[in-house]
């Protein structure tokens, strides 16, 4: 059986060890606040560049205070707004694809080498393995 000094000792032990737990917790959290609180200063002199009083810039506004038809109507005029850069984009890209595939194949220089008959094409390409061959048999 343990003496009473000895539960005194193991409660005083335990005790200690929780404090120091709960020091060291609170510590660490202390400096990751420290983090958090720097992070968020940076956020805000980041997000300072977006408080303008700009009157190009139109209010938000929202759907739930509009009639259905208006909002109806400005998502149709949101879609018509969407397929007309659409409809632009590919035009411009056909237009594209036409000048870069239309070539004059007649005004065009191409190396003599390409116009030579295929027996001269041939013994250009193939006769280094030719004599080759010739020489080993």
């Amino acid at each position: 059986m343990i003496a009473w000094w000895g539960w005194l000792l193991i409660w005083t032990g335990l005790v200690l060890g929780m404090l120091v737990m709960l020091a060291l917790f609170a510590w660490w959290l202390f400096r990751k606040s420290l983090v958090a609180l720097d992070d968020l200063s940076t956020l805000a002199e980041k997000t300072s560049i977006l408080e303008v009083d700009d009157e190009r810039i139109p209010p938000a506004q929202r759907s739930v205070l509009l009639s259905m038809r208006e909002v109806l109507a400005r998502e149709d005029a949101r879609k018509k707004h969407r397929m007309a850069r659409k409809i632009a984009r590919h035009e411009r890209r056909l237009a594209r694809a036409k000048r870069i595939s239309s070539v004059d194949a007649s005004a065009v220089e191409w190396p003599a080498s390409w116009s030579a008959p295929r027996a001269s094409r041939e013994s250009a390409y193939h006769g280094s393995t030719r004599t080759q061959q010739k020489k080993r048999t």
